[in-house]
């Protein structure tokens, strides 16, 4: 597990895991643990979401996916 990462949203603080290894260019799916849970996140169509497309996290989803991007420049 990597170090917490931590992000603001919708003026509260968000801290969420990678579980895999360094997110790459190559590779545009990434594996989080958030509130304990795990997602497997994937890029489609410019915007980052889970393989369930009713997630009730899709906007919080959405912005950590984008924060790894511009972190690992994805």
């Amino acid at each position: 597990m990597s170090q917490p990462l931590r992000l603001t949203y919708q003026n509260s603080d968000v801290v969420f895991y990678i579980l895999n290894k360094k997110p790459s260019f190559s590779k545009q799916q990434i594996e989080i643990m958030l509130k304990g849970e795990t997602y497997q996140l994937q890029k489609s169509e410019g915007k980052w979401g889970t393989q369930n497309a009713e997630d009730q996290n899709s906007g919080l989803i959405n912005a950590i996916g984008n924060m790894i991007s511009l972190r690992y420049r994805i």
